[in-house]
């Protein structure tokens, strides 16, 4: 597929020039452009719109069920968090220069909520992860029979990310590889449906030589495939339809693998100056054996948005970036990252002299349970 403005012309042109007999090459690519948003809206139990082959399903009660389960817990999402989430993104990433960066979420998992809730509107996002990208759907891998078995766990996967701000890594381990999805596509699509989002295309990519995206066949497996395996969902936004792109690339970010891996590096400096987006890590930017992936944030952004398990804060405040404190931090959560406590960032929270903002969500490891933390650093000078 193109990108969504075409698709979305595609769309239009399709639906006045279909006719009788053959189907013509713009009525498939109208059948085509559909198939991702009546999937999404299916998946995330919203009502198909139009011919969608799934409506069939739509008084199904494993359906119903499923639709209601999915309209509590986004419910609360909104009720809760959402409001102070979109208020901070007004206040705090709203500049004229944060609306024209292209945003870069790695270790994102399949998180497309918070990237969606802090930066709403822009052009051109980009998720990095290590579960595999996974495919839309058609409506005929979807029968009756199946849907009490394949509707519930598929809820399931989205559940931690509604009630505590970010996925679990070991139910994602197992859920989005094979236990509830093939991967992310389908938590993704859920949660686009579920904020709004026309999906206008997808399209199965890799990474060519040169670092460009490249179609690659959709049942490629990763043993045959490589490395960034990935899809690419055009979008039109909620706010006046404006188009949008959502990139997905699975790939370990760690130095063993991004030294063979040029490809992605050059495919992140061709976007420009980015803003990245750092939540709920394990803390894997503080290890040493992340220095590539660490380096190519700081080198390429604008603006990054953070949580404790993010940039070092010795390296984030090492003088390239003014940095706002919000919310407050004593001690990373839980006993596996206890020995990542950052007395410089406790510090720096102390210092009367940083005059750290309050934040109204909470957000990240031990939400709900100890104060929420966020650094925003803006690269001095401007963009970089």
């Amino acid at each position: 597929m193109g990108r969504g403005a075409l698709s979305f012309l595609l769309l239009l042109l399709a639906l006045g020039g279909c006719r009788s007999g053959t189907e013509s090459s713009l009525t498939r690519a109208h059948r085509k452009a559909t198939e991702a948003d009546d999937a999404a809206r299916f998946l995330a139990g919203l009502p198909g719109r139009g011919t969608s082959p799934f409506k069939i399903h739509e008084s199904d009660p494993a359906w119903r069920e499923h639709s209601r389960r999915l309209d509590a817990m986004f419910a609360d999402f909104r009720e809760r968090r959402a409001p102070q989430m979109r208020e901070f993104a007004r206040l705090e990433l709203s500049r004229r220069e944060d609306l024209a960066c292209p945003v870069f979420y790695p270790f994102s998992g399949a998180d497309a909520l918070t990237l969606l809730s802090f930066f709403p509107g822009r052009k051109t996002y980009v998720m990095a992860a290590l579960e595999p990208p996974g495919r839309v759907p058609l409506a005929r891998e979807m029968p009756a029979d199946a849907l009490p078995r394949l509707l519930p766990p598929l809820a399931s996967t989205l559940e931690s990310l509604l009630h505590k701000s970010f996925f679990v890594t070991r139910e994602m381990d197992r859920q989005l590889r094979g236990q509830a999805a093939d991967g992310v596509a389908q938590p993704l699509l859920i949660q686009l449906a579920r904020a709004g989002y026309v999906i206008t295309g997808v399209e199965y990519i890799t990474l060519d030589g040169r670092g460009r995206p490249a179609s690659r066949h959709q049942d490629v497996r990763r043993a045959q495939g490589g490395g960034n395996r990935g899809l690419r969902l055009d979008l039109l936004a909620p706010d006046a339809g404006r188009p949008a792109e959502l990139y997905y690339f699975s790939l370990n970010l760690d130095d063993a693998h991004m030294r063979r891996n040029e490809e992605f590096a050059t495919f992140v400096s061709s976007l420009g100056p980015v803003c990245t987006m750092l939540k709920a890590t394990s803390y894997m930017l503080h290890d040493a054996n992340f220095s590539r992936i660490r380096s190519l944030i700081l080198d390429r952004s604008a603006l990054i948005l953070q949580d404790d398990t993010g940039i070092p804060w010795r390296m984030l405040s090492a003088g390239r970036f003014d940095v706002q404190l919000f919310g407050d931090y004593e001690k990373p959560y839980g006993k596996p990252f206890g020995f990542r406590l950052q007395r410089d960032l406790r510090a720096a929270y102390d210092n009367p002299q940083s005059r750290v903002k309050p934040l109204k969500f909470r957000i990240g490891y031990g939400a709900g349970k100890v104060a929420s933390n966020l650094q925003l650093a803006r690269r001095k000078g401007g963009r970089s």
